[in-house]
């Protein structure tokens, strides 16, 4: 089976169980009876959509393609940038094969224009333009949309339950290469994007303190600096999160929600056998952020 096709077939599964579970939790929520998940979905809002087209799924899911499937509806899925009435057409590198939905999986570098909000619409071929309606967005997911190319995208529902897509530029940052210990527990980390001239500098997340700094060598254009565990202030509890320069250091593809969970990163053994296991840890919060931290606690 060819790779698209089966990602056809993951993106249809994922829209069947999104619209299921999206029908479960209104359902518990307002106790309705237990029925067909379109049948609880489509009459559970406040604004629902009357003849309105209605989204079965919508994902940024690598960043840059949005995935897409709405019901099946004459016309033309496009963006339309809010406040305006220009309209941009979605174009699709994969063709349709379920006639329950109109679909697209479409590349958004195409899309013009900068940061800003778009109503995802129908242009029907009469030329009236719809907007496209969706349930309340699941929350609490354990991924997040990726910025890819220094543009983060974002699915959202306006207040009358029109589906947005959000275009926002990247947050700044130097990326993560590649961080490794030695036999001595020290660490070094190799970066992309810092400033030239910049340190390495650890600041406390609670009181914005600087607590220490490193230099950055050059390899090209990659950074590189070593951070010795014992240089860094002992006060149980802290947090720090690792800059170059002003920049915070970040994972290039923070798509998870707890991303230390998946992205093993080193931690200190206590040798002292008093206090808690790890005497220093590294690890990713979900800002995707580098931290270093002091963990509180007594023996195991």
């Amino acid at each position: 089976m060819k790779l698209s096709r089966r990602l056809q077939s993951v993106a249809r599964e994922a829209a069947d169980q999104a619209r299921d579970r999206l029908g479960d939790r209104l359902g518990d929520r307002l106790g309705r009876a237990e029925g067909p998940a379109e049948a609880r979905v489509g009459g559970s809002a406040p604004d629902a959509p009357g003849r309105r087209p209605r989204s079965a799924f919508a994902g940024v899911l690598d960043g840059r393609h949005l995935w897409l499937a709405v019901d099946a509806t004459p016309g033309t899925l496009a963006l339309r940038p809010v406040g305006t009435e220009k309209v941009v057409p979605l174009t699709s590198d994969l063709a349709e094969d379920d006639p329950r939905f109109r679909s697209v999986r479409a590349d958004l570098r195409g899309v013009p224009g900068g940061p800003g909000r778009f109503e995802v619409v129908i242009t029907a071929p009469g030329g009236k333009v719809h907007r496209v309606w969706t349930p309340p967005l699941l929350r609490g997911e354990p991924v997040l949309t990726p910025a890819v190319d220094g543009v983060q995208w974002q699915v959202e529902r306006a207040e009358d339950g029109t589906l947005l897509l959000a275009r926002e530029d990247a947050p700044a940052a130097a990326y993560l290469l590649s961080i490794t210990a030695d036999d001595d527990d020290v660490v070094t980390m190799r970066l992309e994007g810092a400033p030239e001239g910049a340190e390495l500098r650890i600041v406390d997340d609670e009181s914005g303190a600087l607590l220490l700094t490193r230099p950055l060598t050059r390899e090209g254009d990659v950074a590189v600096a070593t951070l010795d565990h014992r240089d860094v202030p002992e006060q149980v509890g802290v947090t720090a999160t690792v800059h170059a320069g002003d920049l915070p250091v970040r994972r290039r593809h923070n798509e998870l929600v707890r991303p230390d969970h998946a992205a093993q990163l080193p931690h200190v053994q206590n040798e002292d056998g008093d206090g808690p296991v790890f005497s220093l840890v590294y690890r990713w919060l979900s800002d995707g952020v580098l931290r270093v931290r002091r963990p509180e606690g007594g023996p195991a």
